[in-house]
């Protein structure tokens, strides 16, 4: 039973992670198409699949099999310093996706929807605050997706060496 738990964890953990990546990547691809094409990044960004049932589903995966592998060694790593760390990036990573990543996502597809509106209108005004506003967006989506990526790495890092 424990090696069940263990391989639906690392299945949970690993659908987080590589789905963050994938968003990563999906996001530097569309600020290259946005630099070239702008009505073909916004066409493409529109299209996107939702991401955030995946990394969902991870994180119901890594908690429900992260309490089963606990009751099934009765809390011994929960004394232990890695763990302790572990869970501490996982909260974190979840309440930063959440409530930062979630939020410029948002509001990336509000200044898309706002571009491509003014865009229809020929409309040139406010055009450099709409860019100004996606670069902070850009800035702060570059930003989670490293730090996250990194939090992830610490934790798969933790997870082998197990340090105390």
């Amino acid at each position: 039973m424990y090696q069940i738990a263990l391989i639906t964890h690392i299945v949970g953990i690993t659908l987080m992670a590589g789905t963050t990546l994938l968003e990563y990547l999906l996001t530097k691809h569309f600020w290259k198409l946005y630099a070239s094409d702008r009505s073909r990044a916004i066409t493409t960004n529109e299209d996107g699949f939702n991401f955030h049932l995946i990394v969902n589903i991870g994180i119901i995966l890594l908690i429900l099999s992260g309490v089963t592998m606990l009751v099934i060694t009765q809390g011994v790593f929960a004394k232990q310093i890695w763990f302790q760390i572990k869970i501490g990036l996982i909260v974190i990573i979840a309440i930063n996706g959440s409530a930062f990543g979630r939020k410029q996502d948002a509001k990336l597809k509000r200044l898309i929807s706002l571009e491509k509106l003014n865009s229809l209108q020929d409309d040139p005004r406010g055009q450099e605050n709409r860019n100004t506003d996606l670069m902070k967006v850009k800035n702060r989506l570059d930003l989670f997706y490293v730090s996250q990526l990194l939090m992830f790495l610490t934790i798969f890092t933790l997870s082998v060496f197990k340090f105390n």
